[in-house]
Parts: structure tokens; sequence; C-alpha cells
């Protein structure tokens, strides 16, 4: 039970969503057994569809968002390296470079990361550990480099020219890193494309039976195997190959 809670804990962490872990652990078993309940008033097929519907809708809109705000703040990674660069070179200290940073930075997860360092900073904290502690929320591999690189310079107590200098080899890196996720990025839109165009040529079919030709859906229609089995069937095994090729296709660069 603890370890369930300390996994939920950690994800509602990385969605950064305040919550309590032991009510989200609740919903996510009181749901499924809710929607299961009320799809068995109508059919088993139903009730086992709902059920697991509500199992899994959580943890996909949980890893959805995280994927989604990493990307935005993967994006923002070579802004706020500039920033830190430009205020180590101007001769300030990590704090001055970290003020910096937070007022040309427009991402709400990297503020609020910069926000946290820069408080406990001034509450005479290790700036090491708050610089551990936003980069294990770091989900994405350039931003975690950022934040790595800076905490090894504060925990190692290198002087700011020295810290500069890190920086300004990581930025080669990084740089690297962006061109190659944007070739593999357009690379694979035209096949992600391709995916969604076979996604909507199967309910387009139907739908243009359903107008054209009803008799020939009459099986769907009339009978419950075709209501209870085949329909939910077939609606399942669309989103699971839609869900299964964007899965293939992504590529992480």
């Amino acid at each position: 039970m603890d370890q369930m809670v300390a996994h939920h804990r950690q994800r509602l962490t990385l969605a950064r969503i305040p919550g309590n872990p032991r009510s989200y652990l609740a919903m996510s078993f009181i749901a499924p057994i809710g929607l299961f309940a009320i799809g068995w008033l109508q059919s088993p097929v139903l009730a086992i569809s709902a059920g697991i519907a509500g199992l899994l809708v959580p943890r996909v809109y949980l890893a959805w968002l995280v994927h989604a705000q990493s990307r935005r703040s993967e994006s923002e990674a070579p802004r706020l390296l500039q920033s830190l660069l430009s205020g180590l070179s101007a001769g300030g200290t990590y704090l001055d470079a970290l003020r910096q940073a937070r007022l040309s930075c427009t991402d709400p997860w990297i503020r609020e990361d910069l926000d946290l360092v820069i408080q406990r900073f001034m509450l005479d904290a290790p700036l090491q550990e708050s610089l551990q502690e936003v980069g294990a929320r770091a989900t994405t591999r350039n931003l975690a480099l950022i934040w790595e690189t800076l905490r090894i310079c504060a925990d190692a107590h290198l002087p700011t020219r020295a810290a500069r200098n890190l920086l300004l080899e990581l930025s080669a890196a990084i740089q690297f890193n962006v061109q190659l996720a944007n070739e593999v990025s357009a690379r694979s839109s035209g096949q992600r494309m391709q995916i969604w165009l076979l996604a909507v040529i199967v309910p387009g079919m139907y739908l243009y039976l359903r107008l054209m030709s009803p008799q020939l859906l009459s099986v769907l229609d009339e009978t419950a195997l075709g209501r209870f089995v085949l329909f939910p069937l077939a609606v399942g095994l669309e989103l699971a190959g839609i869900a299964l090729s964007l899965r293939i296709a992504r590529f992480e660069a």
C-alpha cells in the first residue's frame, strides 16, 4: 500500500498537480468499479469497457500531461542555458544568473523550479540540494543536463568563470540534441500523418455505409452479438491501433 501511495505521489509531483496521493489512489479504484456497475445495467461488454476506461483514463491523462509539458519545457532549455551564460558572463554570482534566467523564462514549470531554487538559496539552503531536487523532476534530456551541470558546479564550489566554461561546452551538446530532435520530428511527421489518415478512413467508411446502406449494418444494429460484442470490439481495436501506431512512430532523440 505504501509503495502504491509513493508511486502516485511521484506521478502527481511530475505532473505538478497539488493533491493528496491517497485520495487519488482511492479514486483510481472507485472510478472503475462505479463505471463497471453503471455499464452492467446495459450489458456485460459495456461494463468491462467502462471499467477498463475508468482504470486507464486517469493514468493516460497524467502521462499525457507530463509528456506535453515536458516537451514545452525542453524547447525552453536552450533559452534557459543562454540566460544562465549571460548572467555568469557579466561577472554575476550564481544567484544573479538564476534571477536573470527567471526574468527571461516563459515556461511555467521552469519558472516554478527557478523560484524554488532562488527562494531556498535566499534562506541559506545549500544550492546543490535545491538543484538536485528540481533536476529529479526533469523528464527530458537537455533540461536535466542543465540542472545537473549547475548542481555539480555548486557542489564543487566552482568559481562562476569555471561554471560559465562548463555551461558553454554544454551549449554545443544541447544545440546538437535540439537539431537532432527537429530532424527526427520532421522525418516522422509524414508517418504520423499517415497514421491519422488511416485512423479516419475506418470510421469514415462506417458512417458512409450507415448513411447510404443501413441494411448492410443490420447485424450490428439488430443482434446482441453486433451491439454488445462486434461494435465495442471494433472501437477497441481502432483505439488500440492508433495508440500503438503513434507509439511506434514516436522517436525520442
